[in-house]
């Protein structure tokens, strides 16, 4: 795998698994009652699996690219819930821009 496409693929992953816990963290910020920590726990399991799953089948697939994909997956994860950080604290602190 080429090294571009191995980080783009892996950016795109990585947002990928943000998806379940950001709606419930959309929900969680706008004030709405709907959000239990049953879902809050399938959100995290259904992250958990998806990458868990998508780093198994691209180390099964080809091992060139591995670490370019592995490092951008990460990457994109924890700049997505550093800027979701970002807008909770400043909604917990009164200067909510929802």
């Amino acid at each position: 795998m080429e090294p571009q496409v191995a980080i783009v693929s892996g950016a795109i992953f990585g947002l990928m698994g943000c998806i379940a816990p950001a709606i419930l963290f959309e929900r969680a910020l706008r004030g709405s009652r709907a959000v239990s920590l049953t879902a809050c726990l399938a959100a995290m399991g259904v992250t958990f699996l998806t990458l868990t799953v998508v780093l198994l089948v691209v180390y099964t697939a080809t091992n060139t690219g591995f670490l370019e994909f592995g490092c951008a997956l990460v990457a994109a994860f924890l700049l997505f819930w550093g800027v979701e950080a970002i807008r909770a604290w400043r909604a917990t602190n009164g200067r909510s821009r929802v």
